[in-house]
C-alpha cells in the first residue's frame, strides 16, 4: 500500500463545475463538466466536435477565464477562425487574449507524448488557461512507444488538470475503442454521431460515461446553426415525475360555441389534455381558436402553437367567422406562435413551447399539430412516452390543452391515427370529420371520451359559416355515421336524438342564425352546476 493515498472527498461536498457553454448540455450533464476533469470527446468527421470545443472555450472567455486550443494535424488555425467567423459566440477580440490557439505538431513529432506533455504544462501555468482543448488526440497514440507512454501521458495530463483547476476535453475521431486506454483512464466520455432518417441528417449525443454525476442517460439530438451548438435532452428523459396537478373536474373551461359545451358538460376539465382528431378542413383549429378566445375573454392567457398557417392567415380566417382576435392578440391575452413544419426536432420544439409557457402565464395552450411534434420523431416507439411527458408537464403549470391530429383518410370507413396509441395518452377525445348525405359534404363532431365527465354520446353536424360555429341536431334516424358512409336505420322514421323532448323526425340542420336555438337538451344541460351560464 505504499505511496501517498488519494484525497477523499466527503460525500456532502459538492464537486465544483464548469458550464459548457451550451445550457441544455449542462442539464444533461447535471450541471456541467466536472472542474478539473479530463474529458473525451469522440466522433466521426463533421459531427460537430471542433464547433462545441471552440463553444466552450468562448463562453469561459465570456466569464473572464482564458482557454488553450490545441492542434494536432487539424485544420489550421487560419482555416478555423475563417469558419468560426460565422457563428455567434464568436469574438475575434478574444482571439490571443482569452483563448489561445496553439499547435503541438512539432513537440509530438520530436519528443513524443512527454514533449507534448511538457508544452501544455508551460503554457498552462504561464497563461492561467481553465479550458484546456486537445484536438485530433488519435495521434498521440499513434506517436506513443507503448501503452505505458500512452498511460503517463494521461497521468500527467490528470495531475496537471487537478493542480491548476483546468478542464481538459480531448477531441477524438476514433469510436468504440472500450478496451483503449484513455477510454478507462478519462473522467468522462461524450460520443456525437450523425446519421440519415429518410432524408433527413440527425445529429445525435449520448452520455456514455460521466465519473461522480448523475447524468440524464441515452441519445440526444442537436443542431449546428448560426448559434453553435444546440443540444436538446430528450424530453421524456428530463421529465419523468409523476404529475403533481391533476384535473379538477369541478372547474369547467368553455369553448365559447354553446352546444360544443353542452356535449361537455359545460366544458373540458380544468387541466385536462384534449385531442382534437379528424380530417383536414373539418374545423379542428377553428374550434381550438375558440377555445383560446373564449379564456381570453375571461382573463385567462392562451397560446396558439401551430405549423400550418401564419398568424396573419390565422386573424384573417376567424374574422371571417365572426371570431375578431385581433384586440385580444393586442392585448396579450392570445400568442400566435407560428413555426414551418420542415426538418423539426420534438425535443427542440417541446423545449420551446416549455420555455414560452414558463416566462408567461398561460392557462390555455393550444398546439396545432400533433405530427410536426411525433412523427419526426428518430424512434417511433418513444412516441408515447414523449407525449406523456409533455401533457404532465403542461399539467403541472395548470394548463389545460389543446392538441389536433389529422387522420390518413378524408373519406371511406377505414380511419386510422397517424401516431399509434396518441388517443389513450389524453383525458378527452373530440371527433371531426366530413360525410356525405343527400349529395352534400358535412361536418361532422362527436365526443369519444372525456374522463371524469359525462358526454353527449350522439353525433351532430358541426356548421361553420361566416355567422360562426354552430351544432346542430343528431342523425338518430342514420347509422354509420362515423366511417363517412351512413345509411337510414331500418324502422326510424319516428325516431329522434332526443324522443321525450325533442318530438319531430331528425332533419337536416339549417345553418342560419335564427335556427341557433336547436337541440332544447343541449341549452337545458349547459346550465348544470359546474358550468357557466
Amino acid at each position: 500500500m505504499g505511496g501517498s493515498e488519494e484525497k477523499q472527498e466527503s460525500p456532502q461536498e459538492e464537486v465544483p463545475r464548469i458550464s459548457s457553454g451550451t445550457p441544455y448540455l449542462d442539464q444533461i450533464l447535471a450541471g456541467g463538466w466536472l472542474r478539473g476533469g479530463t474529458y473525451l470527446v469522440t466522433g466521426p468527421p463533421g459531427t460537430g466536435k471542433t464547433t462545441l470545443a471552440n463553444q466552450f472555450c468562448f463562453s469561459v472567455a465570456e466569464r473572464g477565464d482564458c482557454a488553450l486550443y490545441v492542434t494536432l494535424l487539424a485544420e489550421t488555425h487560419a482555416r478555423m477562425m475563417l469558419h468560426l467567423r460565422s457563428l455567434a459566440y464568436f469574438r475575434p477580440d478574444f482571439v490571443g487574449t482569452r483563448v489561445f490557439y496553439l499547435s503541438g505538431t512539432t513537440a509530438l513529432k520530436e519528443k513524443g507524448p512527454h514533449g507534448l506533455l511538457e508544452l501544455l504544462t508551460r503554457t498552462v501555468r504561464e497563461k492561467r488557461i481553465k479550458v484546456l482543448v486537445i484536438d485530433g488526440f488519435s495521434l498521440v497514440r499513434e506517436h506513443a512507444n507503448s501503452v505505458l507512454d500512452q498511460r503517463e501521458f494521461l497521468q500527467g495530463l490528470s495531475v496537471l488538470c487537478g493542480l491548476t483547476d483546468c478542464t481538459a476535453l480531448l477531441l477524438s475521431t476514433e469510436m468504440n475503442k472500450a478496451v483503449d486506454v484513455e477510454y478507462a483512464m478519462v473522467d468522462g466520455i461524450l460520443s456525437l454521431s450523425a446519421e440519415l432518417l429518410g432524408l433527413k441528417a440527425i445529429r445525435g449525443l449520448e452520455v456514455i460515461k460521466f465519473r461522480g454525476s448523475n447524468n440524464i442517460p441515452g441519445r440526444h439530438t442537436f443542431l449546428i446553426n448560426e448559434r453553435g451548438v444546440s443540444i436538446y435532452p430528450r424530453w421524456e428523459a428530463v421529465y419523468r415525475k409523476t404529475p403533481e396537478v391533476i384535473p379538477d373536474s369541478s372547474v369547467r373551461l368553455h369553448f365559447g360555441v354553446p352546444n360544443v359545451d353542452a356535449m361537455c358538460q359545460g366544458g373540458v376539465v380544468a387541466y385536462s389534455s384534449t385531442l382534437l382528431l379528424g380530417s383536414p378542413g373539418s374545423g379542428k383549429t377553428l374550434l381550438g381558436l375558440h377555445f383560446l378566445a373564449e379564456g381570453a375573454r375571461n382573463g385567462e392567457p392562451g397560446l396558439y402553437f401551430g405549423f400550418a398557417e401564419s398568424g396573419e392567415t390565422l386573424l384573417r380566417k376567424t374574422k371571417s367567422v365572426g371570431l375578431d382576435l385581433a384586440p385580444d392578440v393586442e392585448r396579450g391575452l392570445i400568442r400566435l406562435e407560428v413555426r414551418a413544419p420542415v426538418e423539426t426536432l420534438p425535443d427542440a420544439m417541446v423545449q420551446e413551447l416549455m420555455d414560452l409557457v414558463s416566462q408567461h402565464p398561460y392557462r390555455r395552450v393550444f398546439i396545432d399539430g400533433l405530427e410536426p411534434f411525433a412523427k419526426e420523431a428518430i424512434d417511433p416507439e418513444r412516441t408515447t412516452r414523449f407525449l406523456s411527458a409533455l401533457l404532465n408537464a403542461l399539467r403541472d403549470k395548470h394548463i389545460t390543452t389543446l392538441i389536433t391530429e389529422q387522420t390518413n383518410t378524408l373519406f371511406g370507413p377505414d380511419l386510422h391515427s397517424p401516431i399509434k396509441g396518441a388517443e389513450a395518452i389524453f383525458d378527452n377525445l373530440i371527433f371531426l370529420r366530413f360525410v356525405e348525405l343527400n349529395g352534400r359534404l358535412r361536418r361532422l363532431l362527436s365526443i369519444l371520451k372525456m374522463r371524469d365527465s359525462d358526454n353527449d354520446p350522439f353525433l351532430r353536424e358541426f356548421v361553420i359559416s361566416h355567422q360562426g360555429i354552430q351544432v346542430q341536431e343528431a342523425y338518430a334516424a342514420l347509422e354509420g355515421m362515423l366511417t363517412g358512409l351512413p345509411t337510414h336505420r331500418q324502422h326510424a322514421a319516428h325516431e329522434t336524438a332526443f324522443p321525450a323532448e325533442s318530438p319531430s323526425p331528425p332533419r337536416s340542420a339549417p345553418t342560419g342564425p335564427s335556427k341557433a336555438k336547436k337541440a332544447p337538451a343541449l341549452q337545458r344541460r349547459s346550465r348544470k352546476p359546474g358550468g357557466r351560464k
